[in-house]
């Protein structure tokens, strides 16, 4: 079967390959002038200096993907670890990082979780709310400040045009089912975009079922010299997480909601003036309510103090006995900002200067230090909070960049200042050079730093012991490559080198053994990769798009002696292919093929084995039929029913196919 599989797709590519060199006498297409907000001075993807991938809104539309998450895992260098299905809980990976070392980002204003990075994905946009996802890999914090360690993500919205509504609606296998709704509409001289989404699911096995519920709205408000755009958000899901966080305890449970908001200000384009000025202010909380133990009809209920289920009592056993289970964790974090930067243009160039000031801070029953009073919290019923830990984080910066017909040099600086830690520099160079027109070669050297999270200083449970003291996590990243564009095909070689000191990981040097978080001595991380991208200018083609990542990482540090949790797991081989073409005139389909070969080992419960990752091939598949107003389609994840593993407790499920259909009515705009 596997020899079969592998015949199939080396005769797909070389159908597809041969045919080329036929249309590389095209013109260059719009791929290639698409402008990269996600620095400091915005230039085109060309032109750029670094490895950056833009993942845009048709492509996110023929992707076998209902979630970001799904989406982001077929880019090049990026590694998302899913614990539950469809994105309900997964991590966020870059260039062999762990999930806290990626900066995650909407619209430009991070939003990242000082909790833990394992939040970092649960944010309150559907895929609908999505123009473009831009990817910026290798250490950024030149750019983005602290905790861009291995790269970050820009996540940015659609902004709404006209008056339309549409809704999306799937369903499948296991119970699932979800609906979406997308409306844009004008008051006056605003225009407004609000979109609702509900997702739930009974579970591929005992403990995964799902519930979810985002609503997020968008207002720009456009005047003679501004552009003003305010976002605000709300999200709430539970989900079931069998052995999510450790296989010890499989009827773990877990509620996440999520309030955001911010306001964004910047100069019109069409405003002719030397500065220009871009400033935003947001806030966001996020609630955590973890149970260990579920809780529920069926389920942990409390009777005295004991949570008991079919006569069985909730609690650890240790060598000095049974201690009953005290109840859940409860964390509300909330992050707090501001930013502003000014652009202009000199005779040496486009400078770029700013400031971001944010201030964090968890109250908890576990994490941070004991608080004098305790504060019972109004939204989450029974949850209460007698610890806290805050923390205040200055940005300053500084970028040049220097842009000719042939080549192109950007330097900057970012300083960090915390009280806890320090001034954390983070400088930079990256630079670029067309020896011909459509080759580019380029450079890039950048420090980056990364501050511990509050669950790597003070979680403590019955499997994790924390360390206070940890310091921060500190990278130089190199990167070489080229790139050449030849009509409607974009090649890319990259190659990159990080030293990195301080690494925080979670380790244990026997099963029996709780998880210690702690600081590594140093880890050297050498990556290669190749990467290949295909859109044919005619729409007509029968091909409408086609994608080849293949990425390499070697580290070399090895877990000797103790299993690690995070920093070691890295995926070693991953390669990638996305295809999607057309079957007849107004069907088309859209496949993923993924072969991931992770480094490391994790336990096999409840035997305790330790057990390497096994080489894992997925196949996802969509069919997609389009008349005017609507769009059926079939998808199906995991089409040849493999068993694999993103995290090692965690089994992931096998087939899963799921059907729907999207709705678009477009409306006349009022004359004014």
């Amino acid at each position: 079967m596997k020899q079969k599989i592998v015949l199939f797709v080396v005769g797909f590519l070389a159908a597809f390959l041969s045919a080329f060199p036929a249309c590389a006498q095209h013109d260059t297409v719009n791929l290639h002038e698409v402008r990269i907000s996600s620095v400091a001075n915005s230039v085109s993807l060309r032109q750029i200096p670094r490895q950056i991938a833009v993942i845009g809104q048709k492509t996110i539309r023929a992707l076998p993907a209902v979630s970001a998450a799904e989406v982001l895992e077929q880019s090049a260098g990026v590694d998302v670890r899913q614990r539950g299905v469809f994105g309900m809980q997964a991590d966020l990976n870059l260039d062999g990082g762990s999930f806290d070392q990626a900066l995650l980002l909407i619209n430009g204003i991070p939003v990242s979780d000082p909790q833990t990075g394992h939040h970092n994905l649960d944010q309150v946009l559907n895929l609908m709310d999505i123009q473009k996802i831009e990817i910026v890999r290798g250490p950024a914090s030149r750019w983005f400040g602290a905790n861009a360690f291995s790269g970050a993500v820009n996540i940015i919205t659609r902004q709404p045009t006209g008056n339309s509504l549409t809704f999306d609606t799937h369903a499948g296998q296991y119970g699932l089912f979800s609906s979406a709704l997308l409306a844009n509409y004008q008051t006056g001289k605003i225009d407004q975009q609000t979109s609702f989404s509900w997702n739930r699911s009974d579970g591929y096995r005992v403990n995964t079922d799902f519930r979810s519920l985002s609503v997020s709205h968008q207002s720009f408000l456009e005047t003679k010299g501004c552009q003003y755009h305010l976002m605000l958000g709300y999200a709430d899901k539970a989900f079931g997480a069998n052995s999510f966080y450790t296989a010890l305890f499989p009827d773990q449970y877990e509620k996440v909601k999520v309030m955001t908001s911010g306001l964004s200000v910047k100069n019109r384009p069409q405003w002719q003036h030397p500065w220009q000025f871009n400033g935003s202010v947001y806030w966001r909380r996020l609630y955590d309510r973890f149970e260990l133990f579920r809780e529920g009809e069926g389920w942990y209920q409390k009777e005295g103090d004991w949570f008991v289920k079919d006569g069985d009592s909730a609690g650890f056993h240790t060598p000095d006995g049974f201690f009953p289970y005290q109840g859940p964790n409860f964390h509300r974090t909330d992050v707090t900002g501001a930013q502003a930067s000014v652009r202009f243009h000199s005779q040496l160039g486009k400078t770029s200067t700013g400031a971001s000031w944010q201030y964090q801070r968890i109250v908890s029953n576990v994490l941070g230090v004991p608080m004098h009073d305790t504060i019972f919290s109004s939204i989450d019923p029974g949850a209460f909070y007698t610890r806290q830990k805050e923390r205040h984080l200055l940005n300053l910066f500084v970028n040049q960049l220097v842009q000719k017909a042939s080549f192109s040099l950007s330097v900057g600086i970012n300083g960090l200042y915390n009280v806890d830690y320090g001034l954390l520099l983070s400088p930079g160079m990256d630079f670029s050079w067309f020896p011909e027109k459509d080759l580019k070669l380029y450079f890039s050297v950048n420090r980056a730093n990364r501050l511990p999270t509050f669950t790597d200083l003070y979680y403590k449970g019955p499997d994790h012991i924390s360390n206070s003291d940890l310091k921060p996590e500190k990278a130089w990243g190199f990167s070489t490559g080229m790139q050449y564009f030849f009509g409607q095909v974009t090649l890319s070689l990259d190659f990159s080198y990080r030293i990195a000191s301080d690494l925080i990981d979670w380790i244990k040097t026997d099963p029996d053994l709780p998880w210690e978080s702690m600081n590594l001595t140093k880890m050297n991380t050498f990556g290669t990769g190749f990467s290949l991208q295909y859109r044919p200018k005619a729409a007509s083609a029968f091909l409408k798009s086609l994608r080849i990542h293949y990425q390499f990482l070697h580290a070399d540090k090895e877990a000797n002696g103790y299993v690690s949790l995070y920093a070691l797991d890295y995926l070693r081989h991953h390669f990638s292919l996305f295809v999607q073409h057309k079957v007849l005139r107004k069907l088309t389909a859209g496949w993923t093929f993924q072969v991931q070969k992770r480094n490391g080992d994790y336990y096999n419960y409840p035997d305790n084995d330790k057990v390497p990752y096994a080489t894992v091939f997925l196949v996802n598949m969509k069919l997609q039929y389009r008349i005017p107003h609507f769009r059926f389609y079939l998808q199906v994840n995991n089409l040849l029913d493999r068993p694999y593993r993103d995290i090692g407790s965690v089994e992931m499920p096998g087939i899963w196919a799921l059907a729907g259909v999207r709705y678009q009515l477009n409306f006349r705009k009022k004359s004014k």
